[in-house]
């Protein structure tokens, strides 16, 4: 299985992951600490610190720890002691000290309760200058954040979407208080991508992170084995929903099942007896009507209860036919409670002497408008996620799960309109799961979700008749989210990528249009159509130039090559597709290996790409294109060419000194239509010279150019010739290829403007400039190493 198709379009599997990318300031910066900020801070220190740098210019609010056990009023009181909101919020807060796996502080639980009412005062005055950033001091261990910065960061995904007329942007770092401080002011200008930044310059290495979804190319369906013992599980939440359902589509069954449910068996059974077969609205005319004075909205509530406990039921019955009496078990044991979870821990431990996978699916949904939801709705939706997962760890460990799955969302991935504590509680889900993988290889994985159209929340509140008007998301059929389970948590797969994310087209639609950049498959490069996927570390796009017959001019043995200058155009539209900078004016480490035909044949050509930080705004973009050929070949990977992109004047590249390994004869090329660019050619022993004249008919595809790449291709040809017509030097390295305009060649071409050539020659070593009549440099070529040019004539 490759993907899964939906009503919003076809399912594909992303990484939600932190990837290094310089800071690119789009928009103006805002002051770290404005006038007139309300400052909210659950530390005392960071307190003292605000009021030094800011004096009277900021009104701070040192939360106390009570107010994670205070009503929504006293909350409200608290922040309106201080004085209005006013039009710009500041969260600050550290994390050192925080250890992982304990429960968030409940300092940290105070702080962000204070803040979801803090903005929904916001929102009743926020304007076109209002703003909220968020500022989480952090240790960064191993490079990933602690999982409960997400508390906070994930506020900001979501108030992206509650208050679109506010700036938000948060940054979590390791730097001290100061030199965080200006990390907040640059982030402030940084408008693409998700409001959320990750600055690490306390260890190496140095840079800044953000997140992104990374496609991850295809699922392999996972294999069902009749004859195969099925595993021992665990699953909250697995007795409805979509936990039931993915339980239901395992292959083989599991030859245990426990479910976890936050109903005891014996209420269940009361509630759905309560109700019969009534439908809703005939339960509550009927309960009225035995008792007018008992509230509309009770009889709702109590009728949903019944339902879910109905629903329940009928799923455990499902289950034993399917799998056996006794091999499912139903325990109550509501997650947030952690007596209960350890005494759920204890039956399971006394019965099974291990456990193959343990599926936390608990969660409950309150999606409503920021100014409609109340604290107490806040802390149960928070809590059944967050307080869940970490009482399930506590108690589920001896024996611990040999694999572990969380169910999250995409409201967790980049927050979603309603879900203010929904989105939050998952993200910190997800962070959870990357957090583990850095501490060492586990097999456990938090599952981004998006709506299920048959089951789940969704259709439980009628979101899925909304979701269906408006096209936001697309809606999961039950057989494709159990395909998709199945594959993602198949023994030799889980937690291979931490926290996966299912977008079909509508969700991507939705993403690209609020957070540009984030999901970047959808960018279509020149030369590289394809949608990219990632290998470890790089971003990795197919090669097939075969279509591109304007590069069949370029010819050797008869068979067309791709031009070497042609790859700096690819390494060019990588990096700015990975780094979102815009200039790129130098390469160097240029490597060739091997030639890289026009037409692939046999093998299969890829541009693969990765951003190397330096610093929070600078770098170096490696790029290369490789080959592999198929099994009947060996399976052989060939580098045909590799090079360095650096993203500032002081990136420093290692370069590798100008050094002939291999010597080879000239070889015979032909150049015609776009290539047969090189006029008056001149040679002596240690110069060459040669006048540029383009031909370009394609206009159109020409202006997509980044680069002067045939310009660059034509200083090659002139630095390689021989003398001989259609013989040339073989090129081996280049040190640096520097561009001195901003002009592709067609813009260069129009401008009627002579472009001289010319290359100096020492010791196998070439050096050249292309310039203008008045010897303004347009390329600079420095280091070529190359054979085949002894002799010239």
């Amino acid at each position: 299985m490759t993907s899964a198709v939906v009503a919003g379009g076809v399912v594909q599997p992303y990484a939600l992951r932190l990837v290094a990318r310089p800071a690119t300031p789009q928009v103006p910066e805002r002051e770290p600490l404005p006038p007139g900020a309300l400052v909210l801070t659950d530390d005392a220190e960071i307190a003292d610190r605000v009021r030094a740098t800011a004096g009277h210019d900021v009104t701070v609010v040192l939360v106390p720890d009570a107010v994670a056990t205070s009503d929504e009023e006293t909350v409200t009181g608290l922040l309106a002691a201080a004085g209005p909101v006013g039009g710009h919020l500041r969260v600050i807060t550290s994390l050192r000290d925080a250890e992982w796996p304990a429960s968030p502080r409940q300092s940290l639980v105070a702080l962000q309760e204070t803040v979801f009412v803090a903005l929904k005062r916001l929102a009743g005055s926020a304007h076109d200058d209002s703003s909220v950033a968020i500022l989480v001091l952090d240790r960064l261990d191993g490079g990933a954040p602690h999982p409960h910065c997400a508390l906070l960061t994930g506020l900001a995904k979501s108030v992206v979407w509650e208050l679109p007329e506010t700036h938000v942007h948060a940054v979590v770092t390791d730097a001290g208080f100061s030199a965080a401080l200006a990390q907040l002011r640059v982030e402030s200008g940084c408008a693409k991508g998700l409001p959320v930044a990750y600055y690490r310059t306390a260890s190496a290495p140095v840079g800044r992170w953000e997140e992104r979804l990374v496609p991850l190319g295809e699922l392999v369906a996972a294999v069902g084995h009749s004859d195969v013992e099925g595993p021992v599980v665990v699953a909250a939440g697995g007795a409805r929903g979509i936990t039931a359902r993915c339980l239901e589509g395992m292959s083989p069954p599991p030859s245990m099942l426990w479910l976890l449910g936050s109903t005891e068996p014996e209420a269940m059974a009361a509630l759905s007896a309560e109700i019969g077969d009534l439908s809703g609205a005939d339960y509550v005319r009927a309960k009225h009507l035995e008792d007018p004075g008992v509230h509309i909205a009770t009889l709702r509530a109590t009728y949903d209860r019944a339902r879910q406990a109905r629903e329940s039921l009928t799923t455990i019955e499902a289950l034993r036919e399917r799998i056996g009496a006794e091999r499912v078990r139903y325990l109550g044991c509501d997650v947030t409670d952690p007596d209960a979870v350890r005494r759920a821990a204890a039956t399971v431990a006394a019965d099974s002497s291990r456990i193959d996978l343990l599926v936390n699916g608990a969660g409950i949904g309150g999606a409503r408008r920021l100014q409609s939801k109340d604290l107490a709705t806040f802390r149960r939706v928070r809590d059944t996620k967050i307080a869940g997962h970490h009482n399930l760890k506590a108690a589920f460990h001896d024996p611990a799960p040999s694999a572990w799955c969380t169910f999250s969302s995409v409201a967790g991935a980049f927050g979603l309109p309603g879900e203010i504590d929904y989105g939050p509680a998952n993200d910190v889900l997800n962070a959870a799961a990357r957090y583990e993988q850095g501490r060492g290889p586990h097999a456990e994985c938090a599952i981004g979700w998006s709506l299920w159209g048959e089951s789940g929340i969704g259709p439980r509140t009628g979101f899925t008749d909304y979701t269906a008007k408006t096209g936001q998301l697309g809606l999961l059929g039950d057989a494709e989210g159990q395909r998709l389970f199945a594959s993602l948590v198949a023994p030799d797969r889980i937690g291979r990528h931490p926290s996966p994310v299912l977008l079909g087209e509508a969700e991507r639609r939705l993403v690209r249009t609020r957070f540009p950049g984030l999901v970047d498959d959808g960018i279509r490069l020149p030369y590289l159509s394809s949608p990219p996927h990632t290998r470890q570390d790089d971003t990795v796009w197919p090669l097939d130039l075969s279509r591109h017959d304007h590069l069949r001019g370029h010819v050797r043995q008869s068979r067309a090559l791709v031009p070497g200058a042609l790859v700096l155009e690819l390494a060019a539209h990588a990096a700015d597709h990975l780094t979102g900078n815009g200039v790129v004016d130098r390469f160097q480490d240029i490597r060739f290996g091997a030639p890289v035909a026009v037409d692939p044949r046999l093998a299969e050509y890829t541009v693969a790409a990765s951003f190397v930080p330096s610093g929070p705004d600078s770098g170096v973009v490696r790029v290369a294109v490789r080959s592999q050929l198929g099994a009947g070949n060996g399976d052989r990977r060939v580098t045909h060419v590799e090079l360095a992109v650096p993203l500032r004047d002081d990136v420093t590249v290692r370069l590798q000194p100008p050094r002939l390994r291999v010597r080879r004869a000239p070889a015979t090329m032909s150049m015609s239509g776009l290539f047969d660019q090189v006029r008056d050619c001149r040679l002596t022993d240690d110069t060459t010279s040669a006048r540029w004249e383009p031909s370009l008919t394609a206009r159109e595809l020409f202006s997509s150019h980044r680069l002067p790449w045939l310009l660059i291709d034509a200083l090659l040809q002139t630095a390689c010739a021989t003398g001989v017509p259609h013989r040339y030097a073989t090129p081996h390295s280049i040190m640096e290829v520097r561009l001195h305009t901003r002009h592709n060649d067609l813009a260069l071409a129009d401008q009627a403007t002579s472009v001289h050539l010319h290359v100096t020659h020492e010791a196998g070593v070439a050096n050249g400039v292309a310039a203008t009549d008045d010897g303004t440099a347009l390329v600079t070529l420095t280091g070529l190493v190359l054979s085949g040019r002894d002799g010239v004539t």
